[in-house]
């Protein structure tokens, strides 16, 4: 899946692929490709397979019914590559097999008949292809250096079982009245309860802490190209460095939100201190807007994969993923576990939003949020803390935010809402995007149990809420 970039102060978008953007003007190089440790090449014998590690995925799916997926997947799917006699090509973002090895395996797969060649990856030990029967997928699946099959998309996702998809303009904010901040931007009750604005209050260095200087991806819908704040105006507040840089799926031609949750969600983020709408909670922080879908569910697996890898070679520290699935992928979770090991990316995911009193439980923490690699995030209602109905929540929620906060709308200066477990995620990102820089020696790991600390529940664990809501001032202070 081929990414294209624009450039944020060109008149109009560039659909070239790799063409010029801001700073930096290409993907940072990976340095680390299909290159496996040494040690665990040697002794695969503790590493689990994928039915071991996680039962009842498409990896231990029976034939017929993975066919079904595949068919509705207009026959299209992922094959993981690995070594033969081992258990598998990648584990926890450590791979295992090196290129050549790859290379031998990938050619087996392709020469198998009715199996043709879509995509070929240059990272990760997988390959995309067209299966053309359900004897050809019988055969690939016994292949001694196939690891698992599972197709780019699922039959009954979420999407099909929820009135969601989170699209959508809202209308003007109508809520609460809101507050003002110095610089004339709007922002949340909501945003003070947590604290937001006391931590835009510390000073490191002589500058005030903003986000300034840490980079965000955010993999989602676009952001609108009426929406100048976060486009050509990105840098019209008081951090006139900081940078914005669209990126987007090529099959979908550009940058544009036509959704509306994106921008939305970018507005929570990074919407600058210039007094023309909201202010976002990191509004001094660098922000990489990835394209990689129309909605928020039942999303290509291959586009989750590669709006991933374009927001990590974009050198974001912080990548933000309010889409979800009802299945758990391989390939996207080995992409997330491999920027996780490899580049000390911190990953936030959304808990999930369905409608209320559909089929989907509540109590079920959508993918990619579940993964341990990620902190999932779900929201609670202002002021009471709880949790509305068609809010997931779960064991793996790790911390919350205020649901239903003001954000950017489709034009420049509108203000609109955002809710669901969606607007939390990005508050909360954005939250940490401020402690990072005012604690900038600080690992990820070090950072998420800084988030944790700060967190209203510390040092218990909810079942549901996990940490609970965050405190932003404590978590930039550690105090």
């Amino acid at each position: 899946m081929r990414i294209a970039f624009s450039n944020a102060r060109a008149a109009a978008l560039v659909l070239l692929v790799a063409a010029c953007s801001d700073q930096p003007t290409s993907p940072a190089p990976i340095d680390t490709e299909l290159a496996p440790s040494q040690a665990r090449s040697a002794d695969q014998r503790n590493i689990p397979t994928r039915a071991e590690e996680r039962p009842g995925t498409f990896a231990d799916m029976a034939d017929a019914d993975l066919w079904d997926h595949v068919l509705f997947s207009d026959q299209l799917a992922v094959v993981g590559l690995k070594n033969p006699g081992v258990a598998r090509g990648i584990y926890l973002g450590e791979i295992l097999i090196d290129r050549f090895q790859a290379n031998q395996a990938r050619q087996a797969v392709v020469n198998q008949p009715g199996v043709r060649l879509v995509e070929a990856d240059d990272l990760l030990p997988i390959v995309e292809v067209r299966i053309e029967s359900l004897e050809a997928l019988a055969a690939l699946r016994r292949l001694p250096m196939v690891d698992y099959i599972e197709p780019l998309r699922a039959r009954n996702d979420i999407e099909q079982w929820a009135s969601i998809g989170g699209c959508g303009w809202p209308a003007l904010w109508d809520g609460e009245a809101l507050l003002t901040g110095a610089s004339g931007d709007s922002y949340s009750e909501r945003f003070a309860a947590m604290r937001i604005p006391e931590a835009w209050s510390v000073t490191v260095a002589g500058r005030r802490v903003s986000g300034e200087g840490v980079t965000i991806g955010l993999t989602d819908t676009g952001i609108s190209n009426t929406q100048a704040e976060l486009r050509s105006g990105f840098a019209g507040g008081t951090v006139a460095a900081r940078t914005v840089r669209h990126m987007y799926l090529s099959s979908l031609g550009s940058s544009d939100d036509a959704c509306g949750h994106g921008t939305r969600m970018a507005g929570v983020l990074a919407a600058p201190d210039d007094g023309q709408g909201v202010q976002g909670v990191a509004w001094g922080a660098n922000l990489v807007n990835v394209r990689h879908a129309n909605g928020v569910a039942n999303i290509s697996s291959s586009a989750a994969r590669a709006s991933v890898r374009a927001a990590g070679q974009a050198n974001s520290r912080i990548i933000s993923m309010a889409w979800q699935s009802m299945n758990w992928w391989w390939s996207v979770s080995d992409e997330i576990r491999w920027w996780h090991r490899n580049r000390g990316v911190l990953f936030f995911g959304a808990a999930g939003t369905s409608g209320c009193g559909d089929l989907i439980p509540d109590s079920n923490v959508i993918f990619p949020a579940e993964m341990g690699e990620v902190v999932a995030v779900t929201g609670v209602s202002y002021p009471d803390g709880g949790i509305p109905c068609g809010i997931h929540h779960g064991k793996q929620v790790e911390l919350t935010a205020y649901l239903d906060v003001p954000t950017s709308g489709r034009y420049t200066g509108e203000v609109t809402s955002i809710g669901g477990s969606s607007n939390a995620t990005a508050i909360v990102a954005g939250i940490a995007a401020l402690a990072w820089q005012a604690n900038p020696s600080l690992t990820r790991d070090q950072l998420r149990v800084r988030l944790q600390e700060s967190a209203a529940l510390y040092p218990y664990r909810s079942t549901t809420m996990g940490f609970g809501l965050v405190d932003a001032h404590e978590a930039v202070t550690g105090q």
